[in-house]
C-alpha cells in the first residue's frame, strides 16, 4: 500500500461508521434544523471561499485548456 492510503483508510472507516450508522445523517438534522442555520453556513462557506486551497484550485481552475 502507499503512505497516502495508510494515511487515509483510518479516516475514510471512521466516515463510512457514521454514515452507516446514521451519525452523520442525524447531526446534519439537528445543524440543519437551527434557527441560525443559515448564518452559521454562510460563514462556514465565507471561510471556505478564502482559505488558500480553494483560492488555489480557483486559479487552477482558470488555467485549463477548456477555459482558454
Amino acid at each position: 500500500m502507499t503512505p497516502f492510503h495508510d494515511a487515509t483508510k483510518p479516516v475514510f472507516e471512521k466516515l463510512y461508521k457514521e454514515v452507516a450508522s446514521g451519525n452523520e445523517a442525524q447531526r446534519s438534522i439537528d445543524t440543519n434544523s437551527k434557527a441560525n442555520y443559515r448564518e452559521g453556513l454562510e460563514k462556514e462557506l465565507k471561510a471556505l471561499r478564502e482559505s488558500e486551497m480553494w483560492q488555489t484550485g480557483a486559479v487552477v481552475r482558470k488555467l485549463r485548456p477548456e477555459n482558454n
